[in-house]
């Protein structure tokens, strides 16, 4: 007799980010995702969970770019899931505060990012 759980699905982004849920503020309303300005992959246009996103002049997010000259260089988000923008903007849900894995998100987490994010915490 087998006794141990077993996964009977797969659900997407099951991998957890956060570190701590002591102290998390999620975004009020969610952010909406500028999908004009996130680039094609395979076709796809996808925002993966964990990602940095900053606010551009249009009130709408991109995914963090540190070299960006249009806002995108400022993040202030992390996102909870992950987002498929091939059909056009989205609205999402993100982390304002949050205490994160830094192995778990998909940007390389420097000093640079430390500095522009200090409500969120990379462990």
């Amino acid at each position: 007799m087998r006794l141990q759980p077993r996964e009977r699905l797969e659900v997407q982004d099951h991998y957890e980010i956060l570190a701590s849920y002591e102290v998390v503020r999620e975004v009020v309303n969610g952010i909406t995702i500028d999908s004009s300005a996130v680039a094609a992959v395979n076709g796809k246009k996808i925002v993966k969970k964990g990602m940095p996103m900053a606010k551009l002049a249009n009130g709408k997010y991109v995914p963090y770019d540190p070299d960006g000259e249009n806002g995108s260089e400022n993040p202030t988000v992390i996102l909870k899931h992950t987002y498929d923008v091939t059909e056009g903007d989205h609205v999402a849900a993100g982390y304002e505060v949050a205490k994160v894995i830094s192995e778990r998100i998909p940007v390389t987490v420097d000093d640079t990012l430390r500095s522009k994010m200090p409500h969120i915490v990379f462990a």
